[in-house]
């Protein structure tokens, strides 16, 4: 049975190339996306995990790339193809959405750690790792709700 809670911690981050930020933190009073199990020990691409104070895996999920390296548009005529353009600046914002569960202690964000070659992102074989990681004392501080 899920831990109960009743807040979510939406964290935005900002990045500018390589370099990832938390810009802001909001306690919001809903329920986060229900988690998912690790694909595996071997994961690709990019996902947020909460950990207990024991270290133990208390939330997992995968997200879709949040720093939009690639942007698709439509085609030129009606019914063409849509196609894919590199972006044209690596500088951003994107939110996360983390329950506040009572027993949490480390949120990560996983990901590669550099941008991915053509043949990586077309196989998904990208090695991925912690791009952040931060106590929720320090998220929910943040968020003005004391440790």
């Amino acid at each position: 049975m899920p831990s109960p809670y009743t807040h979510t911690l939406r964290i935005t981050f900002a990045h500018d190339g390589p370099k990832l930020e938390i810009k802001h933190v909001q306690r919001v009073a809903m329920r986060a996306p229900a988690a998912l199990a690790p694909a595996s020990d071997n994961q690709a691409g990019y996902w947020l995990e909460v950990r207990d104070g024991k270290g133990a895996l208390i939330y997992h999920r995968p997200i879709h790339d949040p720093l939009r390296r690639h942007v698709e548009s439509f085609g030129e005529a009606p019914g063409a193809p849509m196609q894919r353009h590199p972006a044209t600046t690596d500088q951003g914002e994107f939110d996360v959405l983390v329950p506040d569960l009572p027993d949490a202690q480390t949120f990560r964000l996983h990901g590669p750690s550099a941008a991915p070659t053509a043949a990586a992102a077309t196989t998904l074989a990208m090695t991925a790792g912690a791009l952040s990681t931060h106590s929720f004392d320090e998220l929910r501080a943040r968020a003005g709700q004391g440790g």
